[in-house]
C-alpha cells in the first residue's frame, strides 16, 4: 500500500458556484435559496473528493487573477497541497443552476484564459518536479484555449519516465485521441465521449463493450465507461465487469464522474481488488448525487452504498 500522494492535474481549473433556485426560469429574475462556491475544474473535483475519503493530495495546473487566488484558498483550507503554475490571464468561473422543484440541472461554462506555449514550458517544469513523488497522477478535464492538443500525451509520456508513475485520465475529443499512444494506466470517457472517439452512436451494451475493447487496443490498460445511473463499465486485457450502483433519488449529478475517478484511484491506491475498486468508484459516484453540491461526498454514505453496489464479470 503505498503512501505517496496523489497529483491532480487541472489546467482549465474554475471557480464552481452552484445556485439552487426554486422553478427557475429564462428571461426573469431568479432567486437562489442556496449559493456554494468551491475551487472547480474536474480534476479539482476529484482532489475534493479524495481528501474526503483520507487521501493526501497535491493539486496543480494554473491559476490568475483573483479567481485562481480563491481556487488556491479554498483548496488549502480543503487540506489539499495547492501547487500551480500561475498564469497571465484570469482562472474561468463556472455556474451550475439546480433547480428542485424540476428536478433539472442547466450548466453555464466559460471558456478558460488563453495560454500561451510558454506558459505549457513552464507548467511542464513544474509537473516534473512533482510527478516523481505521486503514487498516482489523474489528469483531468479540457484543456485551456493556446495549449496543444496532444499535451496530455506530454504529461503521461512524463509519468511513465519519472519511475513509471500511473496515469488516470479523464479527458474527451483530441486530448484524448493523442494521449492514448502514451498509453495512459486508466481512461474514463462517459457515453458521449465513447461514441465520439468511436465515431458512431452506441445503441446497445453490445456495442458500448466493442467500442471499450476498441478504445483499450488503442494504447490504455484500463478502459471504464461512466454510465450514469447504469454505473460503470471497465475493460481489461484479461477481464471484463459492469458495476451497477443502487438506485437513489439524485439531487444534482454533476461531478458524480469525478467522485467515480477519486474512488477508483483510491481503490487503486490502497490495493483493493477489481471487486472493491469498483464498489468503490461507483459508490462515490452515487454519493455525489445525493448533494447539491458539485463534487462532494459524504464518507458515510460512501459506505453505506458500496455495499449495495452490484458487480458482475462480463468476461
Amino acid at each position: 500500500m503505498s503512501t505517496a500522494p496523489i497529483l491532480t492535474v487541472s489546467l482549465n481549473a474554475a471557480v464552481d458556484v452552484v445556485y439552487t433556485i426554486d422553478r427557475f426560469a429564462p428571461d426573469t429574475i431568479n432567486t437562489a435559496t442556496d449559493v456554494q462556491r468551491m475551487a472547480g475544474g474536474k480534476a479539482n473535483n476529484v482532489a475534493r473528493v479524495l481528501a474526503s475519503l483520507g487521501q493526501r493530495v497535491i493539486a496543480t495546473g494554473f491559476t490568475g487573477g483573483a479567481a485562481g487566488r480563491f481556487i488556491v484558498d479554498d483548496l488549502t483550507r480543503r487540506r489539499i497541497v495547492a501547487d500551480f503554475e500561475e498564469s497571465g490571464g484570469e482562472n474561468r468561473t463556472c455556474t451550475t443552476i439546480i433547480d428542485p422543484t424540476s428536478k433539472t440541472v442547466t450548466e453555464l461554462r466559460e471558456r478558460g484564459p488563453v495560454l500561451t506555449p510558454a506558459d505549457a514550458e513552464r507548467f511542464l517544469a513544474r509537473f516534473r518536479r512533482l510527478v516523481g513523488g505521486a503514487g498516482l497522477v489523474i489528469i483531468s478535464g479540457s484543456l485551456p484555449p493556446g495549449i496543444a492538443a496532444d499535451f496530455y500525451r506530454e504529461l503521461v509520456s512524463e509519468a511513465w519516465r519519472a519511475g513509471q508513475v500511473r496515469t488516470l485520465l479523464d479527458a474527451c475529443g483530441e486530448p484524448l485521441a493523442a494521449a492514448l499512444s502514451a498509453q495512459p494506466y486508466f481512461v474514463k470517457p462517459n457515453l458521449d465521449e465513447l461514441q465520439e472517439w468511436a465515431g458512431a452512436a452506441l445503441p446497445t451494451d453490445h456495442h458500448i463493450l466493442l467500442a471499450a475493447r476498441k478504445l483499450l487496443k488503442a494504447g490504455p490498460l484500463l478502459v471504464g465507461v461512466s454510465l450514469g445511473a447504469r454505473g460503470l463499465l471497465l475493460v481489461s486485457e484479461s477481464a471484463d465487469w459492469w458495476a451497477t450502483p443502487p438506485a437513489v433519488e439524485p439531487l444534482n449529478t454533476v461531478g458524480s464522474g469525478d467522485s467515480l475517478v477519486a474512488g477508483f484511484a483510491t481503490g487503486l491506491l490502497t490495493g483493493l481488488d477489481a471487486d472493491g475498486i469498483l464498489r468503490l468508484a461507483v459508490a462515490c459516484g452515487t454519493a455525489n448525487a445525493l448533494t447539491r453540491a458539485v463534487a462532494e461526498v459524504r464518507p458515510e454514505d460512501v459506505e453505506q452504498l458500496r455495499g449495495r453496489v452490484q458487480v458482475r464479470k462480463v468476461r
